[in-house]
Order: structure tokens, then sequence, then C-alpha cells
């Protein structure tokens, strides 16, 4: 028999310390509990607190033991269990020397071999996992020792939702069980080190000989809970022994939080990395622990209570967006993921998405779902793109799109076309950045673009795509973007000392930007010393390129957030923007929302933008800029093109846009299904006897298969209630029938693809293509209104003949 020596190092324990026995006594082999109770002074392996202002307090102990009922609980329980419990203490009002004087406390009380299993006082296991783990040590006599993941509480509800971060470290978190022998010796407590000497006068570690490694005890569901930071006295605790700065108000904000997941570094100052939070609910996970509703008495569940709680649903589709864009660039494209991520985060749809986190470059947004990934490399394409198929396999994902071109290998994918500028302008195509995007292209199903001309430049360079699988949604503007009363303008030009009215140039530059055109026009105004320019973003002019042209002028190259662009917009004398292409061009609709006349060329996506409320030019004419620089300023030419402009403005919307990328890329995941000129979908009773179901599915096929039309038609079948395999062999086993006794070959049609397992966001978007539902002899009323289908007409088998395509 392999008996279990458990041990618990513990100071004020309550409310979890109250857990453990009830679990011991029900464990079917011969178990023993050392308790080791006291405070531990801050040497040796706690000594890294010190530096933090970890200190003992007397508001943490009463004598060296707890001063929360612990001690009193311990001492009934030694009482009551004499043979399985043993107690350690320090004399009255000393310290141990370190937790390591701890740990090794029991050791000389153990003489036989056995597991020895340490269970902080606020890890909660069950009787099966234990049993499960004792006996896989019985199986696998050469295994040492055995580490496991664990679900980490940072609230009542809310725990760390991501691996290999903080406090999910698989290098040392968690190792909690080792074969031990007698003579062993612990030389470290944090994380915690084995040692056992061998015959030569050696010693070795334990758990570095051969041990359960995480992905060995997980698949047999040895996940414990770790409810580290559930209790405000545990914050407390934390904040005074191991010097967490403000922990108690920290983990309070946290738990204030009520949009997830989160950072957790948002909250914990000493946390560096992505760790990500998020409820128990969305986890799928039970919480042992729980309170009662009026906050003062915890109680625990038991193992039948657990298994008695029905799972959530996992979100499905689940869709993998790669956020490269932010590592390379902060242009108009990473405002425009932010600001989608930040609507999906209202809208709900974030919970299908995982956020692909370029080292760290990502903006932080609470409800977003961030996985941490090295960044990209051109020169390394093909090893990202294998390294993205391996994140999609592991995210169970259905779909990927890139904020700036990257694949996978084989899932499928989306593609967002800002602009087809390198193409229209004939740049170097075999450029490595251009290379991707044009593998991209070619590896997606579906298409999105940011304007209907580069909807248009996309087919044209690539005839093959098929124009219906180009979806347009238009850019918006937040409603921060609006105009600026004049003393917050004052201020902004106090800031940045500009004492003249100004013209200003957003994303200035050469090349195709065209800014060379405003500054030839600005050297031919005859009063260009009383104007200032401001060039903001992230331009790449150099001063050479426009000092000739700007004598008397003071030229201002800035780099603004939104507030303070807002104010520029507001007080200058007009937007130049003389581009001779853009995908979009996200700068004139906010110049227009915050007030501010626009002086722009008709190029590309510019007129449908800019519409009826700009001043037009063309691209190369100078003396036209320069009259529309002089036009500008005439009041009443100014009022005019702020009126059109604002009311331009408010077509524009992130919640549209928002809506329509979203409907595109759950379309995108219906791509499987083969829809076609005429959908029809039938809902069989597969719990009906076989013979019955047969006859139903075969007339359904037999109907549709004698179609003039089959060619241009999809039946969905819903399985849900089946497995698709087990569906298939009997489809299988119908098209067989009727090839061999009607010489009817389905083959040709109709196209047949199962429905069972699309969510109810999937049937959204599935239910304006679909034409019919067939009416068998069980008629589906609660699955129609479930699956919101009742606007859906009925067709009866016999009137599938009269379809028309």
């Amino acid at each position: 028999m392999l008996k279990i020596n458990f041990f618990t190092i513990v100071l004020n324990g309550k409310p979890f310390i109250h857990y453990h026995i009830n679990v011991f006594n029900q464990l079917s082999f011969d178990w023993h509990w050392h308790i080791v109770e006291g405070v531990a002074d801050l040497k040796h392996d706690t000594a890294w607190s010190r530096p933090l202002g970890g200190q003992i307090t007397d508001e943490i102990h009463r004598n060296g033991l707890s001063k929360d009922g612990t001690s009193e609980y311990l001492d009934e329980l030694v009482q009551r269990y004499p043979d399985n419990i043993t107690l350690y203490r320090k004399t009255e009002g000393s310290f141990w020397d370190g937790k390591l004087e701890m740990v090794n406390a029991p050791l000389s009380n153990i003489q036989e071999e056995c597991l020895l299993w340490q269970v902080d006082v606020d890890e909660l296991w069950t009787v099966e996992q234990i049993d499960t783990a004792r006996r896989m040590f019985i199986k696998n006599p050469e295994k040492t020792a055995a580490f496991y993941w664990c679900w980490y509480f940072v609230g009542e509800r809310l725990l760390i939702s991501t691996r290999n971060c903080y406090a999910q470290n698989p290098q040392q978190e968690w190792l909690r069980t080792w074969r031990f022998k007698p003579g062993a010796q612990w030389a470290a407590h944090e994380p915690p080190v084995l040692m056992e000497p061998s015959t030569d006068g050696q010693w070795s570690n334990v758990a570095a000989a051969n041990p359960f490694s995480h992905a060995e005890t997980e698949q047999q569901g040895l996940v414990f809970q770790h409810f580290a930071y559930t209790t405000a006295e545990q914050l407390q605790f934390k904040e005074q022994y191991y010097g967490y700065k403000d922990a108690v108000s920290k983990w309070q904000s946290l738990q204030e939080q009520n949009r997830f997941p989160i950072m957790l570094r948002q909250h914990f100052s000493w946390v560096h990395d992505n760790t990500m939070v998020d409820t128990a609910e969305s986890m799928r996970v039970m919480p042992i622990a729980q309170r009662n509703s009026d906050h003062d008495a915890w109680y625990f569940l038991d193992s039948e209570a657990l298994q008695q709680v029905v799972e959530p649903s996992k979100p499905s589709p689940i869709i993998v967006v790669d956020g490269v864009f932010f590592q390379l660039y902060k242009t108009g494209i990473a405002r425009v993921w932010r600001t989608l991520l930040e609507e999906w985060v209202e809208t709900g749809f974030a919970q299908h998405i995982v956020f692909l986190d370029r080292a760290r470059s990502a903006p932080i947004i609470s409800g977003i779902n961030y996985r941490l990934i090295p960044s990209y490399d051109y020169n390394a394409a093909e090893s990202d793109r294998e390294m993205l198929q391996e994140i999609c396999e592991e995210e169970n994902a259905d779909l990927f799109i890139s904020t700036y071109y990257t694949t996978p290998l084989e899932t499928p994918s989306v593609f967002m076309a800002y602009d087809m500028i390198p193409e229209v302008m004939n740049w170097n195509l075999n450029h490595a950045m251009w290379r991707q995007k044009h593998h991209g292209i070619q590896h997606a199903s579906a298409y999105i673009t940011i304007s209907e001309n580069t909807a248009r430049d996309l087919v044209t360079f690539f005839p093959d795509i098929d124009a219906s699988s180009v979806t347009v949604a238009l850019c918006g503007v937040k409603d921060t973007f609006s105009p600026v009363p004049v003393d917050k303008i004052q201020d902004f030009k106090m800031k940045y000392g500009i004492f003249k009215p100004y013209f200003i140039l957003a994303g200035a530059g050469s090349g195709y930007k065209n800014s060379i055109l405003f500054f030839k026009a600005f050297a031919k105004l005859y009063s260009r010393s009383g104007f200032d320019v401001i060039c903001t973003g992230s331009n790449s002019l150099v001063e050479t390129e426009f000092r000739d042209y700007t004598a008397g002028s003071t030229v201002h190259m800035l780099q603004l957030d939104d507030n303070e662009l807002r104010a520029a917009y507001s007080g200058a004398l007009a937007l130049v923007y003389p581009s001779k292409y853009e995908g979009f061009g996200l700068p004139i609709v906010e110049a227009m929302a915050c007030g501010c006349p626009v002086i722009t060329c008709p190029n590309a996506s510019i007129p449908e933008v800019a519409g009826e409320a700009a001043l037009y030019i063309q691209d190369n004419d100078v003396e036209g800029l320069v009259n529309a620089l002089c036009d500008i300023q005439k009041p009443q030419v100014r009022q005019a093109l702020t009126a059109r402009g604002l009311e331009q403005a408010r077509s524009f919307s992130w919640k549209k846009m928002a809506e329509k990328v979203r409907s595109s890329l759950i379309e995108a995941t219906l791509l499987p299904l083969k829809l076609n000129e005429i959908n029809l979908v039938v809902f069989p009773d597969w719990t009906q006897p076989e013979e019955s179901l047969q006859l139903e599915l075969s007339e359904v096929i037999r109907a549709i298969a004698a179609h003039p039309n089959k060619d241009q038609i999809t039946l969905l079948i819903d399985n849900s209630n089946i497995a698709e395999e087990d569906a298939n062999l009997f489809l299988s086993g119908i098209a067989m029938a009727l090839f061999l006794e009607e010489d009817l070959d389905v083959s040709q049609g109709p196209e047949v693809s199962w429905c069972g397992q699309l969510s109810k966001i999937q049937w959204s978007i599935l239910s304006p293509h679909l034409n019919f539902w067939i009416t068998l002899s069980d008629v589906p009323h609660q699955t129609l209104v479930d699956l919101d289908l009742e606007n859906i007409p009925s067709l009866e088998l016999q009137n599938i003949k009269n379809i028309r395509v």
C-alpha cells in the first residue's frame, strides 16, 4: 500500500483550512497530515520580500501563531484525529527560521517510503483527484514526482485564464507530489526542491529524475483550485508580509471590474507579463469554495455537487486575430483595429476572439482575450506560418484574420485589404512585405476592404477573386472627434507655441501622400508669412523637403493624441490632404467631424469619404491648390464646408463597420457549408426508428436529386443530436441505396452539408441565405423558435420539384 503524507504550513488559514479534513477522511488508504503552524521569518527563500517592504508585524500573528481562530481549530483537529494529524509549532513567541525550516520539520517523523504531498492551505483538491494521482504513481513506480496545473483564483469568481505566465510557470509550478524515501530533505521551498542522498554520498533532486508532466496529470483531470487571492484578509497579509504595495486596494479595484478578460498587470503591479484574468463562468470552472450571499460564511462543494454543475457551452466560432500591425506601425490601421476590438467588447462578439499579441505591442482592452506570441520577422515567414497554425489548432480556431497580411498554413482565413497602393503605384512587389501580402490574398477564402475603391482594385489586380466574396466595411469616426471650444484650442496653441493661423497636414510625407504639392502652393501664397503649418502623424517628411517653401513660417512636426488632434483640427484653417491614393482616408472624416474644412484630391477612395463636403483640386495642380488655400479663408466658403463636413462625417460609424466585419467573419465560418443559389434545411428526428428515418431522408434527397437544377441546390441537415461520423455513415447508406435501386447518382447534386454544430450567432448569419425548411413528420417548432427561424417558409416534400432557381 502506498501511503500519502500530506503537509501544510499555515498562518491564519481560515476559511480554507476547514476544507481539507473532509476530503482526507474520504480516502480509502492510509494517510497522515503534517501541519506546521507559525510565522516564518523573512529569511532564505522569502528574503526577497524585505527589499519590497515586507515585514512581520503584530497585526498578522499572536505570539508567533495564528490570530484568526486557526490555532484553536488545529488543536481541535489533533484531538479528533490523533493518529492521522501531527501539529508542529515553535515555542510561544518564537518564529520559524524561514519557511525552509517549516517544511523540513515533519520529515524526521516520516520513516516509510510514501508519497509526500504539499497541500497549501488555500489549495483545494477533490477526493477523486488525490486517488487518481496515487494510482498513477502505483502504476508507474519509476515516476518520482508530479507537476500540476491549477485554476488560480484572484477573486471569488475570477481566475487566471492563461498559462506559461505569472502563477502558471511550468518550470516550477505546480510541483506538489514527490516519491519520498526516509532521509530526504528540503533544499528549498520557493520553488520546492526535495533532495535525497544516494549510496555514493551525493544528493539528487527527486523531482528532476522522472516527474509526471503537466500534460500527463491534466489528462487525468488533476487540475486543482488555488484560492490565493480570494479574500481581503489574504491581500492584507501579502501587502504586509511580502511587501506587495497597495495590494488590498489594487485587488479591490480588480473585483470592481465588470468586463473580462483583462490583463492582471493592470491591477497587480508585481505582475509584469501578459497574464489574463477571466471569470470562472467563462472558463467553465465551478469554484469549490463558495461564499454565502450575505458574504459572511464560506462553504465548500463536494464532488457530487461539482458533478451536477452544468457547464456553459464554449463560444463558437473561435476566430484568431493576429495583432501584428501593432508591432510594426502605429498609423491609421492601428486605429481601425483598436476601435473594432472596443466595439466588439461592447456587443459581446469579443468572446469569439483570440487576439495574438506580438511581443506585448497590442493595446490593452478589457474584455479581449489575449495570447502573447513572438514578434514577426519577414525573414522567417514560413516558420511564422507554422507557429500560427499550431496556435489555431490549440485554440480550436474556425477562422483566422490578420491585422497585416500574416497567415497560418491551413486554417481558413479572411484577408483585410486596406489599400492596393503598391500595386497601383508600381512599387517593387518583390519586397518581403508585399510578397507576404500576396500570399495572404491567395490563402484567403473571403475578403474585407475598407472602401469600394479598394474592393475594385483588389479584384482588378487579382481577377480570380469572386467579387461576391468581398465585403466593403467603411471606417468610422469616434464620437470624441467633434468641434472643440475656443478656450481648448487656445490651450493647444499655447502648448505648442502656435501663434498664427495654420494649415494642417495629416500623415504628411513624400511619394503618394504628395505633400510637396501643398508646400509648392504654400510658397506662392502672397501672405504665407502670416501662416504656420502643422504636420501630424508618423510622417516621413524631413526638413530639407519643405524648408525652401516655408521661409517666414514655422512648420510644427507634432505627434498628437486624439484630444490634441481634435483641438488641432478644430482650430485649423483647413486640412490639406493632396494624396494620390488612399485606401480610405481616415483623417478626412476625422477633420470634418471636428468642423475643419478639407482640401483634397478626387482620387481613389477619397470621393467616397469626402463626398460633396470638400474642396477638390487635381493632385498636380499647384495653382488650383493656391486658389483653394485662398478660398478656404473666405467665411462663406468655410461655413458651407464646415456644415457639409459635419453632416458627411455623421454617415461614418465604427459601430456599423464593426457589425459589417463581424458579419463577414461569421459568414466566412459558413463557407464549409457550400451554400448555393437555393439552400434548404431539414431537421430530422434522429431518435426515431432507423427505418422511419431512412425513409424520410431518402424521400428528401430523392426529390432534390430529381430536380433539374440540383447542382444549384444545397441541402443542410441538422445533426445536432448525433455524431457526425454516424450521420455520414447513415447518409452514405441512403446514397448507395438510391444509386443501386434507382440509378440515382447524388454525387452530381445536391450539395449536402451538416449544420448541427452551428452556434446561434452562425444561424443568425445563415438565416438570410435559407430559402425553405423542409417539413417532415415531426415539425421542429421549438428548434425554429430557438434559432430564430420562424420567418423561413416551410416546404412540403411534394413541392420540392416546384422550386425555381
